[in-house]
């Protein structure tokens, strides 16, 4: 960490460098943008972005943005799925290398709209600390923001945070409303950012520039007031958690996977599928009435729970339950995932998904076990509508994998669906249920199978 550190000052110099330095770099990151043209054009053009920065700003108000920038240089990197600590493949995955160039674009965007008020008169930065670890919000990852008013929610503080309120009140009346009035809603989500970016003038595509950035008091009051028309029509319990505070509100997703029903991973607020799911099953498991809801009075006993978890006598390690198996997780992009061996041919890294109704394949591993031969004509059952995370639904086929092993623990015969080249392969319910019981134990980093059913 001290070579990163000296090297981020060598790197930043007073903030004022001419260009980004490739001659001296030695971080892991600065390594992949010197290593592709259009990275170290664009940290050119961050870097010239930020000078002009300051001088717009002045130097009373230059080191508030200059801490902004070293914090986001320690982050976005990480946020790509690259560590500081171990030097990058000889390789880069493409994947990588969008990510950098998503974040570089956004940053130059957020450094050229800083300091610049709505009215374009005196000078007033956005929310400093916006990359800071504590921020909370936005609903979506930033690293895909591509149009000026995603850059414009991840770029403020106090926008992002509503991004989040905002979305927190869609899911929970997404949830309240059923499958028959799902669609319409994302009709009406889908109108509303249309709308707004009409209202405000904000162009569809490019990136957020200083006149862009004069529209963020439009786009807030636009945001604030579809959250007041959706909040108005949520009743029970849906309500009580759609008005929670964002930290409760994170707070209780955090307990779910603390208990080990919600798969290890980031916890971004966002109840979409997973998160029902797992509330789901945590109240499918205490016996308490499934709503797939967190109301006032369900959040009280889970933190209730977590609460007599945490306490001194329950410290203690404790003895797994006969029968029961550990296997091994490992953490690959920022989630954690347990190797599966697929019809004894391949074995593949799989995230741990509950809220997945069957196992998913993505289709390019789907063909590999075709032209081995491992999966047939006969093992397909035909076709299914599934609904995923933002409401849509997709059709995809169904077959039967006639065996998966994970661990020792080997499932015949399960139900499997085929996803997109470009997703990941997720251990749903199709393999869980044959388990008389099964848990995730974040602390010592295991997927824990019970005796499977006969």
């Amino acid at each position: 960490m001290w070579i990163a550190a000296v090297f981020l000052w060598a790197l930043l110099g007073s903030g004022t460098a001419a260009a980004f330095d490739c001659a001296n770099a030695t971080l892991p990151s600065s390594l992949i943008i010197c290593a592709d043209p259009e990275l170290t054009g664009l940290a050119d053009e961050r870097q010239e972005a930020i000078n002009e920065a300051r001088g717009r700003i002045g130097e009373e108000r230059w080191p508030a943005l200059w801490d902004d920038q070293k914090a986001w240089v320690r982050s976005y990197a990480t946020a790509c799925g690259v560590s500081p600590e171990r030097q990058p493949p000889f390789r880069v995955s493409a994947s990588v290398k969008a990510c950098f160039k998503r974040a570089a674009i956004a940053r130059i965007a957020y450094i050229r709209a800083y300091g610049v008020t709505a009215g374009g008169s005196t000078p007033a930065s956005p929310s400093p600390g916006a990359v800071g670890r504590n921020r909370v919000g936005p609903s979506f990852d930033c690293n895909t923001a591509g149009y000026p008013l995603a850059l414009m929610l991840c770029a403020d503080d106090d926008l992002s945070r509503l991004d989040l309120r905002f979305g927190q009140a869609y899911w929970a009346l997404f949830h309240q409303i059923g499958p028959a009035g799902q669609p319409q809603l994302k009709e009406e989500d889908l109108a509303f950012f249309d709308q707004v970016q009409g209202q405000c003038g904000l162009p569809r595509a490019g990136p957020l520039t200083v006149e862009a950035w004069r529209s963020r008091d439009c786009v807030r009051d636009a945001y604030a007031k579809m959250r007041e028309a959706w909040l108005a029509r949520l009743t029970g319990p849906a309500r009580e958690e759609a008005v929670r505070p964002l930290e409760k509100h994170m707070a209780l997703q955090q307990a779910l996977q603390d208990l080990g029903f919600l798969p290890p991973g980031i916890i971004d607020g966002v109840y979409g599928r997973s998160t029902r799911g797992a509330i789901l099953a945590w109240q499918g498991a205490r016996g308490i009435a499934a709503t797939g809801l967190f109301g006032d009075a369900d959040a009280s006993v889970i933190q209730r729970e977590i609460m007599a978890s945490r306490s001194p006598e329950r410290t203690r390690p404790v003895s797994p339950l006969p029968g029961t198996e550990d296997i091994t997780l490992k953490k690959l992009g920022g989630v954690y995932v347990v190797a599966v061996r697929i019809n004894q041919a391949i074995t593949l890294d799989f995230i741990v998904d509950s809220g997945a109704s069957d196992v998913l394949i993505p289709a390019d591993v789907a063909m590999t076990l075709a032209r081995t031969g491992t999966i047939a004509k006969g093992d397909f059952i035909g076709d299914q509508l599934y609904q995923i995370g933002d409401g849509s639904t997709l059709k995809s086929e169904r077959f039967i994998l006639r065996e998966l092993r994970v661990g020792s623990q080997v499932v015949q015969n399960v139900v499997a669906s085929i996803g997109s080249m470009k997703g990941e392969p997720l251990l749903g319910q199709s393999f869980l249920a044959h388990f008389g019981s099964w848990s995730i134990d974040n602390d010592r980093h295991v997927l824990a199978l019970g005796q499977a059913r006969q």
